[in-house]
């Protein structure tokens, strides 16, 4: 197993951390700043005791005291003084301080030189530094990786090359050309490579800031569910048989026709005073009631002129008559004027569409309770309507639907 300087360094840096302790640091700091010998500060010998210490301390401090003294470097000088002070009435620190006389402080061979100083830098200054070092190893890294790259081409080259006889200089000039791009350039070294980043990401940020602060409306949500639930019956419509649309022509400026003639009112009265002498106080049958109300309903609806004597005239039935049947059927109930306006709707309905409308009674009762279990609103509520009753399509129950609903209106409309 190969070891290297880095997998030994984490055992290296809790010995270097144990060799001098902050009371250490401290002392080479305060003999730094002094930059004279303690001993003759104090003006006292080397080998002096520690009341002889004392005496020379009380002296510098009434000296020094700023306020006593005015000298603008009076509160740095007692502070020293008393950090002179702390370290020589301690054995421990004067034995140190002595061998600092003797031997000096750390040089720059010493890692401490460079911890002492990295200690007092700001926090500019060590980011400078370490950006600094790390260029340099980033750079020396970039070389060894283009060494590198160099002895594994020049390794595939002999083998792929092995009983060839070329000539070496167009040997060296290929490898020149395929090493190239892995030659260090400036523009690769780590502080360049930060600021391009920092640039990119500036830029970045700025970007999806302003997509972040644009309107609302200028975003491309996609489409809602309301679109999608559109966009699906619109398939399923494309999807199934298109039904005939039927035209009718419809006439129109007609004008009501009238007579002024004597004899043709006198023939009109006696014709309506027969009808009215057969038909006065008979029953209706259910034909003639479902009659009156697809006449109610559609050729002489609410508003029409003479409209109950146009429908007695149809029906062979006095105006008084067909008055008092569409007061009770007024009082009919629902599900009874339900069945009446089924069957005249039946009646009205050509023979050739009969066949295909045609709703029975399961059909019509199976219509209304889908009816009731998809309320309005309810999304594909027809399709759904349809698969409930079975036999029936979408169209042909929606055409169902509008048509009761129509002759409903027009009943609330008379009443």
């Amino acid at each position: 197993m190969r070891v290297t300087f880095l997998h030994l360094l984490p055992i290296f840096i809790p010995l270097i951390n144990c060799q001098w302790t902050s009371e250490d640091l401290a002392l080479y700091d305060l003999v730094e700043e002094v930059g004279v010998n303690f001993y003759e500060w104090f003006d006292i010998p080397r080998e002096a005791t520690s009341n002889q210490v004392k005496k020379a301390y009380r002296k510098l401090t009434l000296e020094w005291h700023p306020d006593r003294n005015s000298a603008p470097d009076a509160t740095d000088k007692f502070r020293q003084v008393a950090g002179i002070y702390e370290v020589l009435k301690t054995t421990e620190l004067r034995e140190k301080y002595d061998n600092i006389l003797e031997n000096g402080l750390p040089s720059w061979r010493q890692p401490l030189y460079y911890y002492r100083r990295m200690r007092k830098l700001t926090w500019y200054e060590g980011i400078l530094v370490l950006l600094f070092i790390g260029t340099i190893a980033h750079y020396l890294m970039m070389w060894a990786a283009y060494f590198e790259k160099t002895l594994v081409y020049k390794q595939n080259f002999k083998k792929s090359r092995k009983g060839k006889k070329e000539d070496p200089a167009e040997i060296e000039k290929q490898m020149k050309e395929a090493l190239v791009d892995y030659i260090p350039k400036y523009s690769e070294l780590l502080p360049i490579i930060l600021a391009k980043g920092t640039v990119t990401l500036c830029k970045n940020l700025f970007l999806t800031a302003k997509d972040a602060m644009a309107k609302p409306e200028e975003i491309d949500e996609g489409p809602t569910e309301e679109e999608l639930a559109q966009q699906r019956r619109q398939q399923r419509a494309a999807a199934a048989p298109q039904q005939p649309e039927f035209k009718f022509e419809v006439a129109q400026g007609l004008k009501a026709v009238s007579t002024n003639d004597p004899e043709m009112e006198k023939k009109y009265a006696a014709e309506n005073e027969v009808v009215s002498q057969k038909q006065s106080g008979s029953s209706w049958t259910p034909d003639e009631l479902a009659h009156l109300v697809r006449l109610s309903t559609e050729k002489y609806p609410a508003g029409t002129p003479n409209r109950w004597e146009q429908m007695g005239r149809v029906l062979n039935r006095t105006p008084e008559d067909v008055i008092a049947m569409a007061g009770k059927m007024k009082q009919m109930k629902q599900e009874d004027y339900t069945k009446l306006l089924m069957s005249s709707i039946q009646q009205s309905v050509p023979s050739e569409e009969k066949s295909e409308d045609d709703w029975s009674q399961s059909e019509q009762k199976a219509f209304e309770l889908a009816l009731q279990k998809y309320p309005k609103g309810t999304d594909e509520r027809w399709e759904r309507i349809s698969e409930e009753i079975g036999t029936k399509t979408k169209k042909q129950v929606m055409v169902r639907f509008k048509q009761l609903a129509e002759m409903i209106r027009k009943k609330k409309a008379e009443n």
